[in-house]
């Protein structure tokens, strides 16, 4: 699967976060564990988080440790070697060692972009590394981390000013966002379409004195706070306090759900994406220019680009870019007679929900077998 951005961590955050799931479990058979010590032992080992970027994946094992496989040329991997992982026997991911994440320190939750990787840790510090072109990692720089030796080490906690710690990350093609522990957000990196939600495209992380206090929480109008966060490629949503969900930056597809494809750069006075009859939403994530929301009656809507029907409307057809698409218009995408939808994770161009009886659906583009049906057949 390439996605431009990695939304499919923000998912499970928010998923986990909302909906009490414990682990994403796979067996790795055989694998080697690296404990905190450095110390390797062998073990079956039990994923708790995934995420998959445009050509890198990362998971945080059942032991809070995390490792990276697929391309690592810009450090996104954090080997310290800038090569890549996982492509054979001599590269593969059971030998390889666990991330430095630095003294005694596990992850929570793991989030990947385009070429760069980013942890919530067990202390609700969150770090970064991999290409850092536009300030997506958060350190005041362009300088990449992760593919020499020693950089992960040396990886500071990135500074959100005033002891201020998170509880979720959300990592699109080039930007990062975290959740807060006052519930407030802030986000860093490239800014081109406004996906930072600060009312401008000024990118930020990229130059010294832009991050800790210096940089704003995003203002989503007056009382209002955040649950959850997701980020599709060049836009941010965020699920608040109330319930709704707003989204902003790129527009291309109508992934903003406002009716048009005019790009927004602050979530400030827009309004809530309407999805009809009072219902609001529990769980979100971002594709690359779509989203899909679980709502509080358990269906599942998505609206923005539908290429290859990712939307599951059954057509291709974008939603939310025209006047009158979203609201009571915008159809549940129909899964099955009797369960509802319990997770939701958007890709490029395909989206999955886990239904409640624990059973997956995935529909949109099936290229290299990307929806598990034996088969290239979109759907």
């Amino acid at each position: 699967m390439f996605k431009q951005r990695s939304a499919v961590l923000t998912t499970i955050v928010v998923v986990i976060a909302l909906l009490g799931v414990r682990h994403a479990r796979a067996d790795m058979a055989g694998g080697v564990l690296a404990t905190p010590s450095g110390a390797s032992t062998q073990a079956q080992a039990r994923m708790r988080y995934v995420a998959a970027g445009d050509m890198h994946t990362c998971v945080v094992l059942h032991n809070g440790s995390v490792k990276c496989f697929g391309l690592g040329a810009d450090g996104q991997l954090g080997n310290g070697t800038g090569l890549d992982s996982g492509y054979s026997t001599s590269s593969s991911v059971a030998t390889t060692a666990a991330i430095e994440l630095g003294l005694r320190r596990t992850a929570r939750a793991i989030a990947v972009g385009s070429a760069h990787s980013c942890a919530l840790l067990d202390n609700f510090t969150v770090k970064c590394w991999g290409r850092s072109t536009y300030g997506q990692l958060g350190y005041g720089d362009t300088v990449s981390r992760g593919d020499g030796a020693g950089e992960m080490a040396a990886l500071v906690a990135i500074d959100f000013g005033g002891g201020r710690t998170s509880t979720a990350i959300a990592v699109g093609s080039e930007h990062s966002c975290a959740l807060l522990d006052n519930s407030a957000v802030k986000c860093w990196g490239r800014n081109q379409y406004g996906q930072l939600g600060y009312g401008d495209t000024d990118s930020r992380g990229d130059g010294a004195g832009e991050m800790g206090v210096a940089l704003p929480a995003i203002d989503f109008g007056t009382g209002r706070t955040a649950r959850a966060i997701a980020a599709g490629k060049y836009f941010t949503c965020a699920l608040l306090d109330n319930f709704a969900v707003t989204c902003w930056g790129a527009n291309t597809g109508g992934q903003l759900g406002l009716g048009d494809t005019t790009e927004r750069t602050s979530p400030t006075a827009l309004p809530a994406i309407d999805f009809g009859s009072g219902l609001t939403a529990r769980a979100l994530s971002a594709g690359d220019d779509h989203v899909c929301a679980i709502l509080d009656d358990g269906a599942l809507k998505c609206w923005g680009a539908a290429s290859s029907g990712a939307l599951g409307s059954g057509s291709t057809t974008d939603i939310g870019n025209e006047p009158g698409e979203m609201g009571s218009a915008l159809a549940a995408v129909s899964l099955s007679t009797s369960e509802t939808a319990i997770a939701v994770s958007a890709g490029k161009s395909h989206s999955c929900a886990l239904l409640s009886n624990n059973t997956l659906k995935c529909f949109g583009n099936g290229a290299d077998g990307r929806l598990g049906q034996d088969s290239q057949t979109t759907l």
